[in-house]
């Protein structure tokens, strides 16, 4: 059972509450519903109120919530570690390997993170739905986020359509930029006949991103870059293929990627997209909360030790 407490102030003074535990606790029409006729479930002061009332100044509003379900729905537990960076009663976040998808899928029903994340929720005693907030691809690797009950995922859901939630990515690519900086707004469709391959098409949808290369490194020859992106929309391989479409695919790209010599990244398995750092609020306290979280199987200092940085 979750308690949500809030203080009349000014702005909400005289409204009627069902309108205030809408607009600022976030309930929905059902939750509301559920909890008036629980024993308990709306409070002022203490008393039990209808949901008619007219709020006053001051008064000490507690709302008491519960999950529609508890199980685990579809998600069947499953093996594997968990590297876990965060988790409170409502939000857990976790560091996924690139090479598995983030939740069960087709041809991928036991073996996800949202697998292993179910078996984790139920060694704990916890009756937690898994609820994914955003993907990531299955061969991108980095920060995760999941939320622990429907109302913390509303809520950050919420966070990411106003631009409070944000997710940072970390990109190593082939070739040297000419400008340190630069966003590409370029729509993003699906290729005809391709199950997975998307491309840069004007009659697709909008997709924006922004990047700064970091470093830029002369190794055998050839240059590559390591970059940081956000993105504002979140299409299908969007950094991907915004950095194909420019002449800089992702190292280790084996969809995007124009190497064809065999060996794709000479530098690590898997491909070099790694979501490195997220912002967000906790969606009851407000509490920004802030993680970062390097690609340790990089070996980033391996590589700056192999060739010569250049600067732009």
């Amino acid at each position: 059972m979750k308690q949500l407490k809030l203080i009349i102030t000014e702005e909400m003074n005289g409204q009627v509450l069902e309108k205030v535990i809408k607009k600022y606790l976030g309930l929905s029409k059902k939750q509301i519903s559920q909890a008036k006729f629980r024993s308990g479930g709306i409070t002022i002061n203490g008393n039990q109120v209808r949901t008619t009332y007219v709020c006053q100044l001051g008064e000490k509003l507690r709302v008491c919530v519960d999950e529609d379900r508890e199980d685990t729905g579809k998600v069947v537990p499953g093996t594997g570690a968990l590297d876990i960076l965060y988790e409170d009663e409502d939000v857990i976040v976790l560091d996924k390997p690139g090479g598995i998808p983030c939740h069960p899928g087709r041809g991928h029903y036991e073996d996800s993170l949202g697998n292993r994340l179910a078996a984790y929720f139920v060694e704990k005693g916890e009756h937690t739905l898994v609820r994914p907030v955003g993907r990531l691809d299955r061969d991108t690797s980095g920060i995760m986020l999941y939320a622990k009950n429907q109302i913390a995922a509303a809520r950050l859901c919420l966070q990411k359509q106003d631009g409070v939630f944000q997710k940072e990515y970390l990109a190593l690519v082939e070739g040297c930029f000419h400008t340190k900086t630069g966003q590409i707004k370029m729509p993003i469709g699906k290729i005809p006949e391709e199950k997975m391959k998307m491309c840069v098409n004007e009659k697709g949808k909008s997709a924006d991103t922004q990047y700064e290369v970091l470093e830029t490194f002369l190794i055998e020859g050839k240059f590559y870059s390591l970059v940081g992106c956000r993105i504002a929309t979140g299409r299908t391989h969007q950094i991907r293929v915004h950095m194909a479409w420019m002449g800089h695919p992702v190292v280790g790209d084996v969809l995007y990627g124009h190497d064809g010599e065999g060996q794709v990244n000479p530098f690590f398995t898997g491909l070099g997209l790694h979501a490195e750092r997220v912002s967000f609020q906790q969606p009851y306290t407000g509490k920004k909360i802030v993680i970062e979280n390097v690609p340790k199987h990089w070996f980033l200092e391996d590589i700056r030790k192999k060739g010569l940085t250049r600067q732009i």
